[in-house]
């Protein structure tokens, strides 16, 4: 099996997943084969509702556990006039559902406010001094995108007076969920529950739970203009592409497209984004709400999702690009600062690294980029008064979830899933911690610990005009579960290359095939290879087609994500 410079292993999927005659003929080789190898967010059906879904393709909201009960009591405080607050969580998805519901509600002239916890002072989740402060100002608490697994703190906000409301998507550390007088939405804890719902963001709970009140309250609005902020959770919070949530994100985008929104209006303007798409929202609208509560007041980001005064959206895009870059300078610091610590180590299996200096709100950026480069499970903790808050994050086969909740004894707290977690512990662990994740990891099988590349097929470079690239945005939108088509070209020879881009990281090539045609690609972030390539050199290429635009030509441009020598 191939394998190139990065260490991945090539997984081809057409080697194992051939796209049957009918999609072919249909579609064309290249497309049936990539529809085919889709075939999960399709629902098997190839027909043409569910390759163009529409709004009318969305779940029916009657089976969705418990949304009919929790719905009408909320309505019953709307109608009530009782006054609201919505507590959400610091990341893109509690922002934008927090940002959902406060805009929905002030539509309708509800009462409303929204609390974010700072994740300097409070941390992740629900604390009880906020919830003291929020009883003395509200009849009502709605809490999204966490509150599963703070039933502690429900009991006490029920008992100071608060009717409690839980949106929210994560996984319940204990599934028998005692109610009482606690409304809790979430589609994981249900086991009979259409998989699709369990996929959901928060803030796509948030939608359905919109979708209900305007039934039950007998509502003239329209709920698809709050698709833009549906949209930019959903891919922010890198949720499963299934049916709703492509739903979600493709007329979603169209939303943003059309810029009714003053906040989102001003970013798109200060960003000079012309038409958004799925990765602009991944990688430049999303990290800039992100960055407000990393470095700063995630209400910032709300606050641009819910003004209806452009100064207002103006001044804000201003003040998120500025911690945006801000977040850019401390993640590279702290990243080179890792790389000198770990030149001290040989044979890394495994990464824990910690550091007084490093911000927290940057750490699980940091860990990522860790395991890009040394391909092994990474944890970054920043250390403060004898407590290190951290993030971990994974690759291949191994569950660092799964790890830590069998060494839950180091930790105050810790939460979340397979390839991602966060957690606080006594700095004193962090030795204990490090042993025990090296330990883990050598138990496991080399199977497990591979990384790898899943590429939907081989596909010559010659194969790609504008117009085949084109076609392409009939699978949009690409995100997780619907990834970005990736192909491999073979014998190709390196005409030339070079260093390019700020600090020379990233290196711009050129291409010929056996026929002599020539073709530009450029490879992100992949400098470090530069002493072991040269020119005349053969080569196989994974790669991903872009349309360009260079001077009134429009051109295809090739991003390489791996490269193996002959």
């Amino acid at each position: 099996m191939d394998s190139g410079l990065t260490g991945h292993r090539w997984v081809i999927i057409e080697e194992k997943n051939k796209a049957p005659e009918f999609l072919v003929k249909k579609f064309g080789k290249v497309i049936g084969q990539l529809i085919y190898n889709r075939k999960e967010i399709f629902n098997n059906n190839f027909d043409e509702e569910s390759i163009y879904p529409t709004l009318k393709k969305l779940l029916d909201p009657s089976l969705f556990h418990k949304l009919d009960l929790v719905s009408f009591e909320l309505a019953k405080v709307i109608k009530e006039k009782k006054k609201i607050v919505i507590y959400g969580d610091y990341d893109a998805d509690g922002i934008t559902s927090t940002s959902l519901l406060v805009n929905f509600l002030r539509d309708i002239n509800a009462d409303v406010k929204y609390y974010i916890p700072s994740r300097f002072h409070e941390g992740y989740g629900l604390n009880k001094s906020a919830i003291k402060k929020i009883s003395q100002l509200a009849d009502v608490l709605i809490v999204v995108d966490s509150g599963t697994n703070a039933y502690d703190e429900l009991v006490y906000a029920k008992n100071l007076g608060l009717k409690v409301f839980i949106l929210d998507h994560h996984e319940p550390k204990n599934p028998l969920w005692e109610e009482g007088e606690i409304f809790i939405l979430n589609p994981k804890l249900h086991d009979d529950i259409n998989i699709l719902f369990k996929h959901l963001a928060s803030v796509g709970i948030a939608f359905y739970v919109i979708i209900m009140l305007r039934k039950i309250l007998n509502l003239d609005i329209k709920i698809r203009p709050y698709l833009d902020i549906v949209s930019i959770g959903t891919i922010a919070d890198v949720v499963p592409l299934s049916l709703i949530n492509r739903i979600f994100v493709q007329k979603g985008i169209e939303e943003i497209n059309k810029k009714r929104r003053a906040g989102i209006r001003a970013l798109i303007q200060f960003l000079s984004l012309q038409k958004v798409s799925a990765f602009d929202v991944g990688f430049v609208i999303a990290p800039r709400l992100n960055a407000a509560g990393r470095l700063d007041d995630a209400k910032k980001a709300v606050k641009l999702l819910t003004t209806k005064k452009d100064s207002v959206g103006k001044q804000l895009s201003l003040e998120l690009e500025f911690l945006n870059k801000k977040r850019q300078k401390l993640t590279e610091l702290a990243f080179k600062e890792c790389q000198i610590k770990l030149k001290k180590e040989r044979d890394i299996k495994s990464i824990v690294v910690a550091d007084e200096k490093w911000h927290h709100g940057i750490v699980g950026i940091v860990a990522g980029r860790l395991v890009q480069q040394y391909k092994v499970p990474a944890v970054v903790l920043s250390v403060n008064n004898g407590v290190a808050i951290g993030s971990a994050r994974s690759t291949g086969n191994i569950n660092i979830y799964k790890m830590m909740e069998e060494n839950a004894d180091l930790f105050d707290r810790f939460g979340g899933h397979t390839l991602a977690a966060g957690l606080t512990m006594p700095s004193k662990n962090i030795d204990k911690f490090k042993e025990r994740l090296s330990e883990y990891v050598a138990n496991l099988s080399d199977e497990d610990k591979i990384s790898f590349i899943e590429i939907d097929m081989e596909t010559p470079l010659s194969y790609w005009s504008p117009e085949n690239v084109e076609k392409l945005k009939m699978l949009e939108p690409f995100g997780e579960g619907n990834p970005y088509p990736k192909f491999v070209a073979r014998g190709l020879k390196i005409d030339d290359f070079m260093t390019v881009g700020p600090g020379n990281q990233h290196l711009k090539f050129w291409f010929k095939d056996e026929k002599g045609n020539a073709y530009p690609a450029l490879w992100w972030g992949s400098v470090g290879y530069f002493k072991k390539l040269s020119v005349g050199m053969k080569i196989d290429i994974v790669y991903t087609p872009k349309i360009s635009s260079w001077n009134g030509k429009t051109g295809v441009d090739f991003i390489i994500e791996d490269m193996k020598i002959k």
